[in-house]
């Protein structure tokens, strides 16, 4: 089978013989040519009018003509009396059924192919058999009707395709704009988003936590080093707190240069503790430029609300208290029973 493209994904190009007589068939059934249509709908307008005029004036006429001819009715007049009578009696059905028999029910079998259609139901087809080379024109307009039928579903399939893929894309610049690119991790303007919809939870109850990191020493290897150490030394502190944290519950950030933070929710202080002193430790140990971590830790109170600025504030007293300490620890701030409280080292 040959293949070429053209402005997308490769195309088959099929070579005639048993393909193309699948193709065929294939086609035939797509389009309701599998299905023979009805003995009726395979009559044209013309030949039911024919047919109809045959029925109602033509037979009663000769039937009229016979018995007069027998002998068994006398009187053409009488015939003409009773004949009118009968006509006028069943004029109401007779036109009724003189007009389904005509256009009425290819007329409803159209509108409900189009209330399939305004529904979203493009599937729908009417059965039209193998085209023929006179065909009539009701017969023509459904097999030009499964045509279109066909190409408003393949429309609306590509259409669907193509909004899938532009959400996806948007998606992933949406996400792109809220990542670090160094890092990996999520970025101020993500944060500025996050923390206040955190504080408003009401599941906060559960324990909201800040903690702000500055690594200690990162100046020192921008200048001895250069930027491209420095910058191996801020993406393993990324890779760091990536690890150390529960992925899906915790959020880790970057707030730019040596500055990141992680916002903890449902956990116990004692436990948040524990993340903070493994990401300390575990940094100190990966990089080979003596560099190491200052942590703040500070936790959210009810007496705070959801203030965010108020919660940064006093988490970034703990984290230069840590700075002025010598670097390479956590303080904290005890917040039980008070909205605010000395900072503590851990």
């Amino acid at each position: 089978m040959l293949k070429f493209r053209q402005d997308g994904p490769t195309v088959p190009l099929r070579t005639p013989g048993r393909e193309s007589h699948r193709g065929a068939a294939w086609t035939e059934a797509r389009f309701g040519g599998g299905r023979q249509a009805s003995w009726l709908s395979r009559i044209g307008i013309v030949r039911r009018m024919a047919l109809l005029l045959l029925v109602l004036v033509l037979l009663p006429m000769a039937a009229i003509l016979a018995l007069i001819e027998s002998g068994i009715a006398v009187d053409p007049v009488s015939m003409l009396v009773l004949g009118l009578a009968l006509g006028l009696g069943l004029l109401a059905p007779v036109s009724r059924a003189g007009a389904f028999f005509l256009v009425l029910r290819d007329l409803r079998a159209l509108n409900d192919f189009c209330s399939q259609i305004q529904k979203g139901r493009y599937g729908a087809r009417f059965a039209v058999g193998a085209e023929g080379d006179d065909e009539h024109e009701m017969l023509r307009l459904r097999r030009n009707m499964n045509w279109m039928a066909h190409h408003i579903e393949s429309q609306t399939k590509a259409l669907r395709v193509r909004l899938d893929e532009s959400d996806l894309r948007k998606r992933f610049f949406e996400e792109m704009s809220y990542r670090d690119p160094l890092t990996g991790l999520y970025n101020r303007r993500y944060f500025d988003r996050f923390l206040p919809d955190a504080l408003r939870d009401p599941s906060r109850g559960a324990g909201v936590f800040l903690a702000l990191i500055d690594c200690d020493g990162f100046k020192r290897v921008n200048d001895t080093r250069g930027h491209q150490a420095g910058d191996e030394v801020l993406a393993a502190l990324g890779r760091i707190i990536a690890q150390s944290v529960r992925e899906g519950v915790d959020v880790g950030f970057r707030f730019g240069g040596d500055e990141f933070g992680v916002i903890f929710r449902a956990f116990e202080f004692s436990a948040c503790l524990k993340a903070c002193e493994r990401i300390r430790v575990r940094f100190e140990a990966a990089n080979d430029a003596d560099c190491t971590v200052s942590i703040g830790l500070c936790a959210w109170t009810p007496a705070r609300g959801s203030s965010v600025s108020e919660l940064v504030h006093h988490c970034d007293s703990c984290l230069y208290r840590a700075k002025d300490l010598g670097g390479n620890q956590v303080v904290t701030e005890r917040t039980e029973g008070a909205a605010t409280a000395p900072c503590s080292r851990f």
